[in-house]
């Protein structure tokens, strides 16, 4: 039998792996989003139909679809901030764009003004983006509405476009306090699953067809090590702002100790890798390796197999494997070793023993989450947890921060003036060239799903709306080829309506295809010619992604200006941990957790900045080698960090950690602080003498002065090129900026 991938769940052949990854996706909290976004439109559009007729169906749908948008997962309060914004804001929207349609020079200036406001809104982080295309969506697909007879029948249709958008507030409200505990268990499952991937990698590293990297911090292995770190990261922070809010239940408090413990389970895979190269190179060609490779294949075995029960909420069928298998792999190498009789490979033995330990916490910490979850039924059985509110997002919408972004050195601002100017463009492009279309806003609509803050993130829609819209199109010629009855059309709008909600924040172009086959489907609903449809969403998608990508050239703001910034935070964030990690107490979980917090924020901030920078222009990347080269490195050095606690951990009890091993410590920390220090030089560091000692405080204390030290002169190099490139911005003036 085969196990998990990094990319998927795979079982007895190709077959069972393709269900066993599409039952992931129906049991996922973004599926389990897209099933309530469209069954609260579709069943609020049933009822309009029942009332009033189509019309009344099309007010009440398009409503609840609006808002639908913004509807994902949080606390209620948050929550129903965000949907009553969106509701009356979109309504006002509404009521605009609408009044306006049967005059096509006002709506030139209405509907580009709506959408430098609905840019403004971004202002306010990730999920104020979704707020945003609310506004967005229905002031376009107003544009294709007929012009209202008069004012009552304008009262009358946003009034029922209104009460749609609330009716599906209430519903969503009340499904997401119902849903609550449940999303938080999916979050997890989400984290436990990248953490399985993560130490899947690992184990591979040992075995002996994985290939291996020449050195530390070189080479494409180290590179995926940090991508899959930054997909823990990623994973981390959605279920931190999930699992420890609104922690008042039984099983509140469960779900945020299981996630304590994932992030101590995380720093502890950390500390696992700093000594995979000189392990891999020292018994090199032996069974130690495959033996360490496949025990920690287990581990990765057991935690996929817990984060699979979380998404299904059922019992895990695997229980955390036994010390056993590293007591294998210690008599194993013993053997290997004492066959070879040579004085200097006891650092070869030390630091397998300290890899064995870290592997040993590692189980224990995946024991903790195993029985943690089997209380989930036994509410007297909760655990006591610790005050998290320092480890909350802030999520604050003030409409004073919008005063801020009224510059033009503001990337927001920035935004909203690439938008404003693309869907003004769009329109007088519909009313010249495509006035005889029904569908011309399809054309502006693009622009909106397309156009972003960020060049990088741009472009890669660009590509993923072309190729869903082209797949989706092929798919909607086919279905309507067998010719459907009424069911069977409006199940593939409930299917395709779920599935655009499921994919839009990790599979951008399922969510163009699927939302292609939405409209196309609609229009065919609404006896339209479905076969010309198909040919203008082709070509209104092909000059709205045209139009999107020329417009992001328009003011744009690229990530090597950010880059600077990003760099101290990330300094910053590495100094704090360190402070902690090198401290006088060891025992500081609190300052640990909330330091270790801000350096996995930091880290992912920059890997992001890193990847967005790719997909710029190569003209406007600046430093690429030597960013990739100090996020790899960040991450080596918080992996020192982090096991240097779990050996101080198991030090002190045994009265090992004296006075002069404070002193080592304080020495270490002194330098590995100027290093990190923006103004500082990169001097040299602990005598590497300490390298060869016997003792592995010592050891690891050398092994962290060391990797500081190649940051401090990566830093350079890379403050230098930015230094230049901002140079080179302030003399190209605004238009270059």
């Amino acid at each position: 039998m085969k196990s998990r991938s990094a990319n998927g769940w795979v079982g007895l052949g190709p077959a069972r792996g393709a269900i066993d990854h599409l039952s992931r996706v129906v049991f996922s909290r973004y599926f389990t989003s897209g099933l309530i976004s469209a069954t609260g439109t579709i069943a609020l559009g049933f009822v309009g139909y029942a009332l009033g007729g189509m019309s009344a169906a099309l007010s009440l749908g398009s409503g609840a679809l609006m808002v639908s948008f913004a509807d994902n997962p949080a606390p209620v309060g948050l929550k129903a901030v965000e949907l009553l914004f969106a509701s009356f804001a979109g309504t006002l929207c509404f009521a605009a764009v609408w009044a306006s349609v049967a005059h096509p020079w006002v709506q030139l200036a209405v509907v580009p003004l709506l959408g430098f406001m609905a840019g403004l809104v971004s202002l306010w982080g990730k999920r104020a983006v979704a707020l945003a295309f609310c506004l967005l969506f229905i002031t376009i697909i107003t544009l294709g509405i007929p012009p209202p007879r008069g004012p009552e029948q304008l009262a009358a249709g946003t009034g029922l476009l209104l009460a749609g958008s609330l009716a599906y507030t209430v519903y969503a409200l009340l499904i997401g306090r119902w849903l609550r505990s449940r999303v938080k268990e999916q979050a997890l499952a989400e984290l436990i699953d990248s953490l399985s991937a993560y130490a899947r990698w690992q184990g591979s590293m040992y075995l002996r067809q994985a290939a291996r990297p020449a050195a530390p911090g070189e080479g494409d292995a180290y590179a995926q090590a940090a991508a899959l770190q930054g997909a823990v990261n990623d994973a981390l922070q959605s279920a931190r702002d999930l699992v420890l809010r609104e922690g008042r239940a039984p099983r509140d408090a469960l779900w945020t100790h299981m996630l304590l413990v994932a992030l101590d389970l995380f720093e502890a895979q950390l500390a696992a890798q700093i000594d995979a190269a000189p392990l891999r190179e020292t018994f090199d060609g032996s069974d130690v390796l495959d033996a360490l490779g496949q025990g920690m294949q287990r581990s990765a075995d057991t935690l996929g197999a817990l984060a699979l029960a979380l998404l299904y909420d059922r019992e895990s069928p695997q229980r955390p494997p036994g010390p056993e298998r590293w007591d294998a792999v210690q008599q194993r190498a013993d053997a290997w070793l004492g066959e070879r009789g040579q004085g200097e490979l006891r650092d070869a033995r030390a630091q397998l023993d300290a890899q064995l330990q870290t592997l040993r916490q590692a189980d224990r910490l995946m024991g903790e989450l195993d029985q943690a979850y089997t209380l989930r039924n036994a509410p007297a059985g909760s655990p006591d947890v610790p005050d998290v509110r320092l480890f909350i997002s802030a999520w604050r919408y003030d409409p004073k921060q919008i005063l801020s972004h009224l510059r033009l050195g503001s990337p927001i601002f920035r935004h909203a003036v690439r938008l404003a100017l693309a869907l003004g463009v769009s329109l007088l492009v519909s009313r010249l060239l495509f006035s005889h279309q029904t569908h011309d806003y399809w054309i502006a609509l693009t622009i909106a799903v397309i156009l972003r803050p960020n060049y990088g993130v741009t472009r890669q829609r660009i590509r993923d709306r072309l190729l869903g819209t082209i797949a989706g199109c092929v798919l909607v010629a086919l279905f309507v080829a067998l010719h459907p009855n009424l069911y069977w059309l409006l199940l593939a709008l409930f299917l395709a309506m779920a599935l655009a909600r499921t994919f839009v924040t990790t599979h951008y172009r399922f969510t163009a295809m699927a939302g292609s086959v939405l409209a196309l489907l609609l229009a065919q609903l609404l006896q339209e010619n479905t076969h010309i449809l198909v040919q203008q969403r082709l070509l209104d998608t092909a000059i709205g992604a045209a139009l999107a990508w020329a417009a992001s050239h328009v003011l744009p703001r690229w990530e090597y200006l950010d880059a600077p910034r990003q760099l101290r935070e990330l300094l910053g964030a590495l100094s704090r941990y360190a402070q902690v990690a090198l401290g006088r107490e060891a025992n500081q979980e609190r300052e640990s957790r909330l330091a270790r917090k801000q350096l996995f924020d930091n880290l992912a901030a920059i890997t992001g900045l890193y990847g967005r920078m790719l997909e710029e222009p190569q003209a406007q990347r600046r430093a690429p080698r030597e960013l990739a080269q100090i996020i790899t490195h960040a991450y080596l050095l918080a992996s020192q960090l982090a096991s240097l606690r779990l050996l101080r951990a198991r030090l002190q009890p045994q009265g090992r950690i004296d006075a002069q091993a404070l002193q080592w410590i304080d020495t270490c920390r002194d330098h590995v602080l100027r290093r990190l220090t923006p103004s500082a030089s990169a001097e040299a560091g602990p005598d590497e003498d300490w390298l060869r000692s016997d003792d592995p405080l010592l050891a690891r204390l050398a092994r962290i002065g060391l990797e500081a030290a190649r940051i401090g002169r990566i830093r350079q190099r890379l403050q230098r090129e930015m230094r230049n490139a901002e140079a080179q911005a302030r003399d190209a003036g605004p238009r270059r900026a």
